[in-house]
């Protein structure tokens, strides 16, 4: 039976965000309708236009919650609007949800039932940073939110505010009165304010949450979020949230991802996983560029396949790379049958994905979508499935050599 009083609160900033309303409205309501939840659970949806210069209409009279639209006169940040929103719920819990933000049809019910069974004051939820890869560990997400010092030495362990339903008695007043003009460590100011008050986190390891990573023109980029950080770090420390000895820490780090020009921790063991993920990085760039040279001359992966008579490609590592290498397979007469990848899981549940030591189906042909060194890993797959395997670097290789035969 459902009760009295509205139970969630989800609150959405809104900058140029018209475009966004009808989807997250679809996105909330196939929630809403998810296993009957409506049937137990009262929501309500709270827009914040921050953008004057926008007119937005939500034509939301017919839906199954409120909606409501609340417009700043001026633009003031996404953090002042995130405090509209939340002044003007009245939800006894709250869910920050950005106008770019993706999630299952299970994310309202999963994070509601688990905040309840658990009875903490936030339950944080995984989810995927791309389309084929997890946003975390829920043991190492479990460590960093019981601790300030891993907290601070490593930065956000929370990709998006998107991921986390919180009570709204926990939200802090100092976070309410203290507003960030520049866009970026806002939802870091929260989560540390409320780890230094003692609330306690929850972790729900379901992955129900998608943060978009390739973000719209209008979201923060590097430079804007290390000035926001500067921002968050004297609030901390005008306020005395933070001790000396803590802002020191997180000073350190700020110091740290400024120099490096990216997000890293500033620990030792982590500087060097930091400068080898750059090198990583590196190489996965060459191998785009080429692939890149190859499209601008009007090629693609067909001539090979199509030469070799291949029809069916399994993919072994489903990071940017494999998954750039899925949408240009399936984009043409090749069949991926299916992938390999231990840690991997797709967010629109399409692509079958194995493990190394489960039996894998049979294929005409394995590419191995990795920029390291795995002569070893090619043979053994080889003769495991009994076909041919090659490397993206090989296969950029034949294609060019298609391209010289021209």
């Amino acid at each position: 039976m459902k009760k009295n009083g509205i139970d969630i609160s989800i609150v959405v900033p809104l900058y140029r965000g018209a475009k966004y309303c009808h989807r997250l409205l679809e996105l909330i309501t196939r929630n809403y309708l998810f296993q009957d939840l409506n049937r137990e659970c009262s929501l309500e949806v709270i827009f914040v236009n921050d953008d004057p210069q926008e007119k937005i209409n939500l034509n939301a009279g017919d839906m199954l919650f409120p909606v409501r639209l609340l417009n700043h006169k001026e633009n003031k940040g996404i953090h002042a609007a995130r405090v509209t929103g939340i002044q003007n719920a009245e939800g006894k819990y709250i869910i920050l949800f950005d106008q770019d933000d993706l999630a299952r049809e299970n994310w309202i019910y999963g994070q509601w039932h688990k905040i309840e069974e658990m009875r903490v004051s936030a339950c944080v939820c995984n989810g995927w940073m791309e389309r084929f890869r997890k946003l975390g560990d829920a043991k190492k997400l479990e460590e960093n939110m019981s601790s300030m010092e891993l907290f601070i030495r490593s930065g956000n362990p929370i990709m998006s505010p998107g991921q986390v339903i919180m009570r709204k008695d926990c939200i802090p007043k100092e976070w309410l009165e203290h507003i960030q003009q520049m866009n970026g460590a806002d939802d870091f100011l929260l989560w540390i304010i409320m780890l230094k008050k003692g609330y306690h986190f929850g972790v729900n390891d379901e992955c129900l949450y998608y943060h978009t990573s390739a973000r719209t023109p209008d979201s923060v980029d590097e430079e804007h979020m290390i000035q926001s950080l500067k921002e968050m770090l004297h609030i901390l420390s005008d306020t005395k949230i933070l001790n000396k000895k803590e802002c020191g820490m997180l000073n350190q780090w700020i110091a740290l991802m400024e120099a490096a020009g990216t997000y890293c921790s500033w620990k030792d063991t982590n500087i060097m996983q930091t400068i080898r993920q750059m090198r990583k990085n590196s190489k996965i760039f060459h191998v785009m560029r080429n692939w890149i040279d190859l499209k601008n001359q009007g090629k693609n992966f067909s001539a090979f396949f199509t030469r070799n008579e291949y029809r069916t490609a399994a993919i072994y590592g489903m990071g940017y790379i494999g998954e750039s290498l899925y949408y240009e397979l399936r984009n043409s007469s090749i069949q991926v049958a299916y992938a390999i990848d231990s840690v991997a899981e797709d967010f629109k549940q399409e692509l079958a994905i194995f493990q190394m030591e489960d039996e894998l189906p049979e294929a005409d042909i394995i590419i191995v979508a990795l920029v390291e060194k795995c002569d070893d890993l090619c043979e053994y797959l080889a003769e495991k499935v009994r076909c041919p395997v090659i490397t993206v670097q090989q296969l950029l290789l034949e294609c060019d050599k298609e391209v010289r035969r021209i």
